[in-house]
């Protein structure tokens, strides 16, 4: 899909309207963001809200470091009836039980972008979980080879519990339904699930390898999830036009944390696995994407200043600093929705 260059350029006119952080359009985009430690609005479309092709709910915005503010990442993208989780990383089960108790039991699709713990941790819950709270499909697993040894182990793990929950009690869950599909994804392939595919798109994580990101489209509306990534010009191919673009970022309040936790060299050697700011902005750029959203970070509020400063110096465009349970509506307008609004 695409977005002509003109309807790019009038979305730009009336950036200096934003609050210096922050940037919206004034044309087909409405954007409500976090503005410090407060959620405010910032702008409103005009034109009544059609029924969004895409949903995406940022269920965990966080690190592999423990925040109150931030659980693992986690990502859920629906269209319709069909449910789609990337990544699952700590309290994943929880935030889909803050959307209601049936997203548990109805999300059974999950794509991994890597096999990193902080984007694994979830899986357990997930699957477990949601078996005993009802899923009827098998839960289908996406990622590189490694996901089918991971969720092997997690059976065997499991083995008891299931003993208990399907041969001893009384209201016992099928067995049947605790089998899983595991499915090797590579570069540019396709998934079509639904009216829903997914394009699985190979990205730099240093010496992570293999590592993903996935572009999600839905007619002509799309959104791309980077994974955990340095700076990726396959990324950016694949990521032409997109209409959001939800990309990690080093943030100057992250990579403080690792500077002031680790030696000098593994610092550099963290840093390196993960995309500066001014690069994330290149790369939003590039993608010419409708709006751009940092995720996978410290989104301390006393440090997102200096964070968008950084984003400013190479995008002249839209972005949100991603919060937990914050949602983005696509269609021929984007909205972004404050944590807690009504489903």
């Amino acid at each position: 899909m695409g977005h002509d260059s003109d309807a790019v350029a009038a979305s730009r006119e009336c950036l200096a309207m934003a609050q210096p952080m922050w940037r919206f359009p004034c044309r087909s985009t409405t954007v409500f963001a976090l503005l410090a430690a407060s959620l405010m609005a910032i702008a409103q479309d005009t034109e009544a809200q059609t029924e969004p092709a895409i949903k995406v709910t940022l269920l965990g915005t966080g690190t592999p470091a423990p925040n109150p503010r931030q659980f693992g990442p986690s990502v859920l993208v629906e269209a319709g009836d069909t449910k789609l989780l990337f990544d699952c990383g700590r309290g994943c089960g929880h935030r889909l039980w803050n959307l209601g108790p049936q997203y548990l039991r109805e999300t059974s699709h999950l794509f991994l972008t890597h096999m990193h713990s902080d984007h694994t941790v979830g899986v357990a819950d997930l699957y477990m979980n949601g078996w005993n709270q009802g899923r009827q499909e098998n839960l289908r697993v996406y990622g590189p080879a490694a996901a089918e040894v991971f969720m092997r182990h997690l059976r065997l793990a499991y083995e008891e519990d299931v003993v208990f929950r399907a041969d001893r009690q009384v209201h016992a869950v099928e067995r049947e339904t605790l089998d899983y599909v595991a499915i090797e994804v590579t570069d540019g392939e396709q998934h079509v699930i639904d009216d829903v595919t997914v394009t699985a798109i190979a990205v730099d994580h240093h010496v992570v390898e293999p590592a993903f990101g996935y572009r999600v489209d839905v007619g002509e509306f799309s959104v791309v999830i980077s994974g955990d990534t340095a700076y990726s010009e396959n990324l950016i191919r694949h990521s032409m036009d997109t209409d959001v673009l939800i990309h990690e970022v080093m943030s100057p309040a992250l990579e403080h944390f690792v500077r002031t936790t680790f030696s000098p060299e593994v610092a550099d050697d963290i840093v390196a696995l993960h995309t500066l700011a001014p690069d994330v902005g290149r790369v939003f750029t590039q993608t010419r994407t409708r709006l751009g959203v940092l995720t996978h970070l410290d989104n301390d509020p006393a440090r997102i200043p200096e964070l968008a400063a950084q984003i400013e110096s190479t995008w002249s465009g839209d972005f949100v600093v991603a919060e937990d349970l914050m949602a983005i509506e696509i269609g021929e307008s984007v909205r972004v929705l404050e944590p807690g609004h009504k489903q």
